[in-house]
């Protein structure tokens, strides 16, 4: 199936995997394999399917994959139900879109049947689309059972709460101002607000309002002129002080701490205080409305200054418009003072016929022409603009309007302190998203507003008397049938819905539906008992609640998680959830917000075609913490190709030689071999159980970054660049010796728990690669696996705390050699390691042969701590700082003294803790360890390097023998090259003739033939200067030290 795919193609691979498991029913076998086994419950936040997914989306359902197929490997029976978001905004504006509407006659001339007859289209084919990009994506959910929110018997789930709020009082009928969207005509509730705010650009204006006083006007700011037209008083602070300006032949109020900024901003240079009055002075002062003109409702009654305790200086004129229609804070203040709550504007930002001149005006319309008309009126103090917070539509990106309405809220109060306390026992990733994010939310959190002026959502379950008032909430279909009148079809949509009629128990009049639907958020936020039908089924929903574990992206703290919490500490008084993790977002690689208006979306679903599912999945969770915003750079996803290609190519050569020798990974066990492990093969064995060890901490934390980069650098570091170049000659060997036996035990043990480990992250590529290694008796899927285990057996820790001082020597001989000019693939005559410490010394005496190897050398001698070669020599001179003061003018005689000792024999001496030195004046000096200034005589021949554990030097003196084989690996590394362009297989014996230009360098490859035809497994004929191509050979020019050399290939 596999067998024809040379190199790792990602696309073509995980098309050829998918056939695999649809074939064998592998997704489905998941779901059901540890079916007995402890429960691990996964409540899925189901996806707005009013869209495509995108590689946000991606990036979040690829942690909700990694974690439920670790937890499936790790022995648990994972409850995984998908489910969709179907109802609300983002669907209901697309069929308005599909159906051309953009009124409500248009509503009415094509009816709410066919309304929603397309609107379930629009879902199912968004749902299409999901369920085919998820499964793409690798994430197994039960998709077959999946919730969906615009289902009856789940809106049936959202009626129980209600009816459970209403019986407790915490559901209600209230007038209020709420953030409205005009363009949706709908209000929102505080988590939606809270969801969207940006930095925008508004007027900032100073309006004059002439007072009952002559002459005088007191000024207020309002960075929303639209809301003047339903002004209906000024709030000043009574514990502040006020003052009057006299400037112009006018009598200006503003507050005293304001009047600084107020004249700065303003540009009023002109004026001076001429009286000071308390706050509580200019309360009941009375004034003309500045638009009462334009706008006749002001003219029928008296406007005046109120007490508001809430008034800042911070902004402003310490003077406040309070208009009780447009502001929270501005509606309970009419509510403790009386006032009324004018509203001229409607739902949908147009101002109605109590707008007097602005009727039928927008409100930035509106608010354009009010500035003109105070501007001629000479009460516009100053127009400008300022850049500020404020709320937009999460959905649509419209700017939201306040708005008195008369919504259904539910109220917080009751359960508020048992929801903070609630959160206190969830386990949140990070913690500072729970404790202090959501912590804080909680605390401050307002009645839930759930009311929704639409069509598409689950119905409001609130019947009224048309005769006499009275109220019934309906809590489930059971009591539908209890209604007088009902209709044939009965979806809980409207239009059906409101087909039901009742008789009112109170005075027998009929009761009819308020045609409200219900906030979205209410949806999902029931679903940790909707989802499972657990009015029906409350077993199951007892043996899942509460779930052990959800994840969204970090909004959701105003969101989903939010919602959640609330409707089930209304319910059971705790929350649903024992663990949250919370995701970060993704931008385009220049940091911007990903947007079709941007054109900077990438969808999922093209990324998978273009880079490969896999590599995908790997880069969108080891960039960063799960919560932290990402760049999403295409060019960075190459490199994690070629991680995952350097593990394809690690499996091929296993593959390729344990083929060869009929070797079999099933039939051995490293303990097996235990009396035939060299240090390297003891050495990957504990590795491995380390890396085990490790990301398995990482995932239990949910520190998945460092889990998928601690795996991808075991796999290139360790057993790429380390254990294969280690075990590569026993692998060419010819002999069935027990070492190499050994050596293919150690990397099958070890690839085995990689590709275990790889398994939720990359789960295409690891089911690829368990196939090539599987064993008869074992699960037919990498997916039906268990997580590998440590095998603390098979473990020595000092052998890894050696191997690590090996490497550091290493890399300082590889630094020595690279300062001398000498690649790797040259070999030197001698390299002497001087250990620091017994303990480095132990390491590299046990990986003695190992490093030899590596570095590439005919010798590797080891000393004794801080030994010296005996080449190296040593200059002595005095340390001025310290002997100078001592010495004074007796120093010099010290400096010519040093020049004729033996520095080795003083060197030894102060070692040993002192010398005393003699000098040419008859005195003499006691020199101390410190005394001196030591520097190394390096012999021209050698290189130094240097790390914490030991110093290197390497011998770079080159012999002709040397000499050659420095040639020869030069050209073995071209032929490997064009091996490769030439696709053949590493097993494949070839013709090789090499034609070189100077007789020199092609003697030194003649005396290397049988060196260079056993690294390329070839035959080998060199050919002096004659640089002719034969037909039928694959070519290529190189300029091999200095030499023109053309090299030719061809398989025998």
């Amino acid at each position: 199936m596999l067998e024809d795919l040379r190199r790792y193609e990602p696309v073509e691979l995980e098309k050829r995997i998918s056939d695999l498991w649809r074939e064998r029913d592998i997704p489905v076998k998941v779901l059901s394999y540890r079916s007995g086994a402890p429960l691990y419950a996964f409540l899925e936040g189901p996806p707005t399917v009013n869209g495509f997914m995108h590689v946000g989306h991606a990036r979040g359902r690829v942690y909700k994959d990694i974690v439920l197929r670790y937890k499936s490997m790790r022995g648990f029976d994972v409850w995984r139900r998908a489910g969709w978001d179907c109802q609300g905004l983002p669907t209901e504006l697309e069929v308005e879109k599909r159906l051309q509407i953009s009124s409500k006659k248009d509503l009415e001339r094509i009816g709410l049947e066919k309304f929603v007859e397309e609107a379930n289209r629009v879902i199912d084919y968004y749902i299409s689309h999901w369920r085919a990009a998820s499964e793409k994506l690798g994430l197994w959910l039960d998709y077959d059972n999946a919730y969906e929110t615009r289902r009856n018997e789940y809106m049936e789930h959202v009626w129980a709460l209600l009816k459970h709020a209403h019986s407790m009082g915490d559901l209600v009928e209230s007038l209020r101002v709420v953030p409205t969207c005009p363009h949706c005509e709908t209000p929102l509730s505080q988590h939606e607000l809270a969801q969207g705010y940006e930095d925008i650009v508004d007027p900032s204006v100073y309006v004059k309002f002439p007072t009952s006083e002559a002459n005088t006007y007191i000024v207020i700011w309002t960075t929303t002129p639209w809301t003047l037209p339903g002004n209906e008083s000024v709030a000043v602070n009574p514990e502040s002080r006020y003052v009057v300006l006299e400037t112009g032949g006018e009598r200006w109020i503003v507050a005293e701490p304001a009047l600084q900024r107020f004249a700065s901003e303003t540009g009023l240079s002109s004026c001076r205080v001429v009286e000071v009055r308390d706050g509580a002075q200019l309360v009941g002062l009375t004034y003309r409305h500045p638009l009462e003109d334009e706008v006749p409702y002001h003219k029928g009654h008296t406007h005046q200054v109120i007490a508001g305790h809430h008034v800042s200086m911070e902004e402003g004129t310490g003077c406040v418009h309070i208009a009780p229609a447009h502001g929270p804070d501005d509606f309970e203040l009419a509510q403790e003072n009386g006032l009324p709550v004018f509203c001229p504007v409607s739902a949908s930002g147009i101002f109605t016929s109590e707008g007097g001149r602005y009727e039928g005006l927008s409100v930035d319309e509106a608010s354009k022409m009010i500035l003109e008309d105070l501007k001629v009126k000479g009460l516009l103090v100053k127009s400008g603009e300022i850049l500020h917070s404020y709320p937009l539509c999460w959905r649509c990106g419209t700017k939201l309007i306040y708005l008195a309405s008369v919504q259904w809220f539910l109220k917080v109060d009751r359960i508020k302190n048992a929801m903070v306390e609630g959160n206190k026992s969830v386990k949140w990733w990070p913690e500072w998203a729970g404790r202090n994010r959501f912590g804080e939310w909680l605390a401050n959190a307002d009645d839930w507003c759930i009311s929704r002026t639409k069509v598409w959502g689950t119905p409001l379950p609130v019947w009224r008397c048309e005769s006499c008032g009275n109220k019934r909430v309906v809590g489930s279909r059971n009591e539908l049938e209890e209604a007088v009148e009902k209709p044939s079809n009965p979806d809980l949509h409207r239009p059906w819905i409101d087909q039901y009629i009742f008789k009112c128990s109170s005075c027998g009049g009929p009761m009819r539906r308020l045609p409200f639907v219900l906030d979205t958020w209410l949806d999902s936020g029931v679903a940790h008992l909707a989802s499972v039908n657990g009015l029906h089924d409350p077993q199951l929903f007892q043996r899942l609640f509460p779930y052990d574990f959800v994840t969204e992206a970090i909004d959701q703290t105003r969101g989903w998680f939010y919602t959640l919490l609330f409707t089930s500490t209304l319910l059971y008084g705790r929350p649903p959830y024992k663990s949250v993790l919370n995701q970060g977002h993704v931008l385009d690689e220049y940091g911007k917000k990903m947007s079709k208006s941007r054109g900077n979306v990438i969808w999922a679903v093209d990324a998978f075609e273009k880079y490969g599912v896999d590599p995908l999945r790997i880069y969108l969770v080891y960039k960063a913490e799960p919560w932290s915003t990402i760049n999403f750079v295409p060019s960075e996803i190459a490199l994690v190709r070629e991680q995952l290609n350097i593990l394809w190519n690690i499996f091929s050569f296993a593959s390729t030689y344990f083929s060869l020798d009929n070797y079999k990974p099933w039939e051995h066990s490293p303990r097996d071999y235990l009396d035939s492990l060299l240090p390297e093969d003891r050495w990957i064995l504990t590795r491995v159980n380390t890396v085990v060890g490790q990301v398995t901490r990482f995932l239990e934390d949910m520190e998945i970054n460092k889990a998928a980069k601690t795996l991808l650098d075991f796999i290139v570091e360790d057993i790429s660049r380390t254990y294969i170049r280690a075990i590569r000659r026993r692998a060419w060997s010819e002999k069935a010796s027990r070492e190499k036996l050994a050596a293919y035990t150690c990397l099958s043990y070890a690839l085995r728990k990689t590709v275990q480990m790889l398994a939720p992250f990359a789960p295409y590529l690891a089911e690829a690669l368990y196939i090539r290694v599987r064993g008869p008796q074992e699960p037919e899927s990498i997916h039906l696996s268990d997580w590998p285990s440590v095998d603390s057996d098979l473990t020595w820790p000092d052998v890894e705390e050696n191997m690590e001082v090996m490497r550091e020597a290493l890399t300082a001989i590889l630094a020595a050699r690279q300062r001398a000019g000498r690649k790797l693939r040259t070999p030197v005559q001698r390299i002497i390691i001087s250990p620091k410490t017994p303990e480095a010394l132990k390491a590299l005496k046990y990986f003695e042969d190992y490093l030899m190897a590596s570095s590439n050398c005919r010798r590797l001698q080891i000393l004794d701590i801080g030994g010296v070669p005996d080449e190296v020599g040593w200059e002595l001179q005095p340390n001025l700082k310290v002997l100078g003061p001592k010495l004074g003018r007796r120093l010099p005689l010290l400096q010519e003294k040093l020049k004729m000792l033996e520095a080795r024999e003083v060197l030894d001496q102060l070692r040993a803790g002192s010398i005393y030195i003699g000098l040419d004046d008859a005195s003499g000096v006691n020199l101390q360890p410190g005394d001196l200034v030591v520097k190394e005589l390096i012999p021209p021949n050698f290189s130094t390097g240097e790390c914490s554990s030991c110093k290197v030097y390497v011998d770079t003196e080159l012999p002709t023998e040397l000499g050659a084989v420095a040639a020869a690996n030069e050209v073995i590394r071209r032929i490997q090259l064009m091996r490769k362009e030439a696709d053949l297989n590493v097993l494949d014996r070839i013709e090789c003739i090499v034609k070189v230009g100077d007789r020199d360098f092609a003697r030194s490859l003649i005396a290397q033939t049988e060196y260079i035809e056993e690294e390329t497994r070839s035959r080998l004929e060199v050919v002096i200067e004659d640089l002719d191509r034969v037909e039928g050979f694959h070519w290529r020019s190189w300029k091999i030290d200095g030499v023109d050399t053309l090299i030719g290939i061809r398989k025998v």
